[in-house]
């Protein structure tokens, strides 16, 4: 076969980059409809999904910055249409479709994916009855959320003006369409963040609203970022969307459901005549009951006045009871100190008196100084018979004895006896005592 050298040579690289740009040049923007297969939700923030039917598929990318703005949350099996842009990847060598909008492909899969997540939050327990807070009976503040136009917000005040009239804050949202659920979550979130101590006070209740609507149209109080912001709620949750047929997730975790907004006002505070009339009542009630406690108590305490005895008659009584218990007291005194004293003179009498102690004990002292005295001139004359046989001894044993005998002492230049003529050197000079003195002395050889 022979070469075509007309045709260009392209690298992988070039050839990639013109098919890119051939599919991106002739598909613009397109839509297509499929069911979601195997999304993904890496750490990137970014969502990699498979778009299929029963003829094909095509991979989608939702980038991270287009995530917030779409109304819905990828989900498996979840059927949808997608607004893109048509590219390529030529590390795979394949297409793909980058989305930036998605919408649910008819009612059916609305009504699927809201049942599938209303099981998952049932799951969760947001639903439970334990978690419901109760409605306030007489709100000083109300937060309304709500479109800022339209019929909703004009009939809550115009209701709560005429049951009640109370502070209102209303904090503007879109309530449908792109975005509206972050904005409903977001002001429910503000509206708890606010305290005593802020310039605005914190809502005693708040209200979320809106007029009825499809299915598609009520989707944003079906999200689960405004679930979830209303079940971490700190303030009660009345929540009135759509008409009395409607229903979405929100009503099932929010602290009281109202069928209509008008309905919300109307469960949020008393009527105000109502509520005077009622006072009123009971205020008739409180003197009435009053009036009779009091007439009542009064008869009784005429009834048990009569029963008690004059004053005069009972104090007699009771002085002449306490004579007596002063003449048995001083009766009893009485005795109890004549017997303490006949024990006083009985004890006096065993006692034997102060001098003749006094002497006794003299007697013993001079006693015991005697027995003292002899005992010591004993001891004294034992030890000096002892003390002069010792000195006997002593003196008998002495070497100056042997001295006198014409025996002598030879000692060093200290004054140490030498015993042996081997313990000094030669020609050493010693001390030789005799009986009458000591002499010096050079040793020979």
């Amino acid at each position: 076969m022979e070469e075509n050298t007309n045709n260009p040579v392209y690298s992988v690289g070039e050839f990639s980059h013109v098919i890119k740009k051939l599919v991106e040049t002739n598909f613009n923007y397109v839509r297509i409809r499929g069911e979601i297969s195997r999304p993904s939700f890496p750490g990137s923030g970014h969502v990699y999904f498979t778009l299929k039917d029963a003829d094909g598929t095509i991979a989608a990318i939702i980038w991270k910055y287009t995530m917030p703005r779409l109304s819905i949350r990828p989900e498996e099996g979840m059927e949808v249409i997608c607004t893109g842009k048509i590219t390529t990847f030529a590390g795979q060598s394949k297409y793909q479709i980058i989305v930036e909008n998605m919408e649910v492909a008819g009612e059916g899969a609305l009504l699927k994916m809201l049942e599938d997540r209303r099981k998952k939050l049932l799951a969760e327990g947001l639903f439970k009855q334990e978690h419901k807070k109760p409605i306030p009976y007489l709100p000083e503040i109300i937060g309304v959320i709500t479109s800022p136009s339209g019929a909703v917000i004009r009939d809550i005040l115009h209701r709560l003006s005429d049951r009640f009239p109370c502070h209102v804050y209303v904090w503007p949202v879109a309530v449908q369409g792109e975005g509206s659920a972050v904005q409903i979550a977001n002001a429910i979130d503000k509206f708890n963040e606010l305290t005593d101590q802020t310039s605005i006070k914190k809502p005693d209740l708040l209200i979320v609203a809106r007029g009825g609507g499809s299915l598609e149209d009520l989707w944003s109080f079906n999200e689960e970022i405004v679930v979830r912001a209303v079940f971490n709620s700190s303030i009660p949750v009345i929540s009135a969307v759509g008409h009395e047929t409607d229903t979405t997730l929100i009503d099932f975790v929010s602290d009281l459901r109202a069928p209509t907004p008008t309905g919300a006002a109307e469960k949020s505070v008393p009527v105000r005549d109502e509520l005077i009339a009622r006072v009123s009542e009971l205020e008739l009630r409180l003197k009435t009951s009053f009036s009779n406690k009091m007439n009542n108590n009064k008869d009784r305490l005429n009834s048990l006045t009569r029963l008690l005895g004059k004053p005069d008659q009972i104090f007699d009584n009771k002085n002449q009871k306490l004579d007596y218990i002063y003449k048995d007291l001083e009766n009893l005194f009485k005795t109890i100190f004549v017997d303490q004293k006949n024990k006083i003179i009985q004890y006096s009498q065993k006692l034997i008196p102060p001098k003749v102690l006094i002497n006794n004990l003299d007697s013993k002292i001079q006693l015991l100084d005697t027995k003292f005295k002899n005992f010591l001139k004993n001891v004294i004359i034992s030890k000096d018979s002892k003390l002069n046989s010792s000195a006997l001894l002593l003196e008998a044993s002495s070497f100056n004895k042997v001295l006198d005998r014409g025996f002598t002492l030879v000692m060093d230049n200290d004054g140490k006896a030498i015993k042996l003529s081997n313990d000094v050197p030669k020609n050493a000079n010693v001390k030789i005592k005799f009986a009458d003195g000591t002499r010096s002395a050079k040793l020979d050889i």
